[in-house]
């Protein structure tokens, strides 16, 4: 159970892994979370692709990760759109610790709505499958991935 939460985290947390990265030059940090990212669909798409040839998904299972990847966009976009729409100073200490509090805070708030719909998922594996997810994860998160 123990890794699941941690594999659920990890897969949470990547839309708004920018938010964490170095500053860029002339970026400010609510530019690179709020900004749009065009080619985040396509992304998704060929890791979803990847991950269910790797784990070799039945349909049932691919609809059922489909439903949690669903809900992960979806919580994803409440939670920036939420956190864009306050507009905060982040040109202040203060103001820096209020936008790293506010996005915590929402990013908590979507890993609760996304986490029934990846347990189901990974309760549709089987053994096999869910030692891949689970070494998948690892090495995802070892490399700073997802």
């Amino acid at each position: 159970m123990r890794k699941l939460s941690i594999a659920a985290l990890v897969l949470a947390i990547a839309a708004f892994t920018p938010a964490l990265a170095p500053a860029r030059a002339g970026t400010s940090e609510i530019e690179r979370v709020c900004a749009p990212r065009p080619d985040q669909a396509e992304r998704e798409a060929r890791f979803t692709d990847r991950f269910a040839e790797h784990l070799r998904l039945s349909d049932a299972q691919k609809a059922s990760y489909k439903a949690f990847q669903e809900a992960r966009k979806k919580s994803v976009e409440t939670a920036t759109a939420r956190l864009c729409a306050k507009k905060p100073d982040v040109t202040t200490f203060e103001g820096r610790l209020a936008f790293h509090q506010a996005f915590l805070e929402d990013r908590l708030d979507a890993v609760k709505a996304e986490n029934p719909k990846l347990i189901d998922f990974y309760n549709s594996l089987d053994a096999e499958q869910k030692n891949k997810f689970d070494k998948f994860r690892e090495g995802m998160t070892r490399r700073g991935g997802r």
